[in-house]
């Protein structure tokens, strides 16, 4: 297994690959629509609640899901995809989980210590570590057009709060939190690309979502504030926030993470801020003002140069571990 990873040259919109980035699309597009949910269910909830009902309603559906899988699979002989869980194997699955864990309580804790601008501009600086955590750990190569791609990416994330960061007021807890969750993003996209060559996407998330609950659930209790909703339009918030964001938005990322490398995934996420800016001025009539624009127009620009350039796919080191 050699430490040099493969570029597949495919232009953005050539099959098949075009049905892999329309998959990442619609996945960022779910996700995206995360802050308005929260927000919805802000109203009963706090933040850290949220994503901890987040967690558990989606290892209810991957739980039952995966049982369905089996059923059939016993029932009428439905062909299953083999996985063999080892030490190693499910170390990843729960490192996966407490890393993602980590990364969303520490985002959502940093948006009450600092601005919300901020806060956004430094976890959206995982496209950063992402790579910087490839060439260390795989000595993953990047050409020079996506780096460039990469920074003109991050530059156009950055000007889309510029009217905010004017105006923000910091706190160094807060920015740190928001750093090191955006490290945290990183480290569970690495991890989940090698998770990619053992197991599939259901399995992977039901491991996410379960870790996940379990390492979300003493700070829910701690917290003090109330953990479950209490009337049908709170359960009716927490249950699209779970459907939409975990089990649609995440569960499409985590099936690209198998043509698409870490990297490309994280650049992607950068999209969210522009889409999540569209959703409000198409819901809540919220005002985009010329830098949003600006800085959604420098963000696609920085995307297609980046992805034009080399779609990761099938990593030297995305391969299955010998048994």
């Amino acid at each position: 297994m050699t430490d040099q990873l493969k570029f597949s040259q495919v232009t953005l919109f050539k099959t098949p690959a075009s049905m892999v980035n329309a998959a990442l699309f619609a996945g960022i597009i779910a996700i995206s629509f995360g802050a308005i949910l929260i927000r919805w269910s802000e109203y009963e909830l706090s933040p850290i609640a949220t994503v901890f009902n987040r967690f558990w309603l989606s290892s209810v559906v991957f739980g039952l899901w995966y049982g369905s899988k089996v059923i059939r699979h016993r029932l009428w002989g439905e062909p299953v995809q083999q996985e063999h869980y080892t030490f190693s194997g499910l170390l990843q699955l729960l490192g996966a989980g407490t890393f993602f864990t980590a990364s969303l309580s520490l985002v959502a804790w940093s948006l009450t210590q600092t601005s919300v601008a901020i806060s956004t501009v430094l976890h959206n600086l995982s496209p950063i570590f992402t790579s910087l955590g490839a060439w260390l750990l795989f000595s993953m190569s990047l050409n020079r057009q996506f780096l460039i791609g990469m920074v003109i990416a991050i530059g156009g994330a950055i000007a889309i709060e510029r009217d905010e960061l004017l105006t923000a007021t910091s706190n160094v807890l807060g920015d740190v939190a928001a750093i090191t969750s955006a490290v945290f993003l990183a480290a569970y996209l690495l991890l989940v690309e090698q998770l990619r060559t053992k197991f599939t996407p259901i399995t992977i998330q039901l491991w996410i979502c379960l870790s996940a609950t379990v390492v979300m659930f003493p700070i829910v209790l701690l917290s003090g504030n109330k953990i479950f909703p209490s009337t049908v339009e709170g359960w009716l918030a927490v249950i699209c926030f779970s459907l939409v964001c975990q089990v649609f938005g995440h569960g499409l990322l985590i099936y690209c993470l198998e043509k698409l490398s870490s990297v490309v995934v994280s650049l992607f996420h950068l999209l969210e801020p522009v889409f999540a800016g569209v959703f409000a001025l198409v819901i809540f009539w919220e005002r985009l003002s010329f830098s949003h624009w600006v800085g959604f127009a420098v963000v696609l620009i920085g995307l297609y140069l980046a992805v034009s350039s080399q779609i990761g796919v099938h990593s030297s080191f995305n391969q299955p571990e010998s048994e």
